[in-house]
């Protein structure tokens, strides 16, 4: 069987922000694993733009497995589209662990 699809509907297949809705599982299941990976460190960045850099690397690690098979995705897309999404409980995180220092 056959499917077509149209260029637009192709083109999202790549599209970073339809990646993470489609296994947003997984992407909420790593973050969590990388809040609880990168507790203990925070204390070690002095700015949280420094830990934000830390923390989002980790997180994309994390979700390597889940996308280094899809030929055309933006991995700096992807990173910045994670940044977009989770940037106030990365923010929230940092201070929260923070103030325990």
């Amino acid at each position: 069987m056959k499917i077509l699809i149209t260029e637009e509907q192709y083109e999202m297949l790549f599209n970073p922000e339809f990646w993470v809705r489609r296994n947003y599982s997984h992407v909420e299941n790593e973050l969590k694993e990388t809040m609880s990976d990168t507790s203990y460190k925070i204390c070690r960045y002095d700015t949280y733009e420094e830990f934000e850099s830390y923390f989002f690397s980790s997180f994309m690690d994390g979700l390597h497995p889940y996308y280094y098979d899809v030929f055309n995705l933006d991995y700096l897309g992807l990173q910045s589209t994670l940044t977009d999404m989770f940037y106030v409980e990365c923010t929230e995180f940092y201070f929260e662990g923070k103030e325990l220092c």
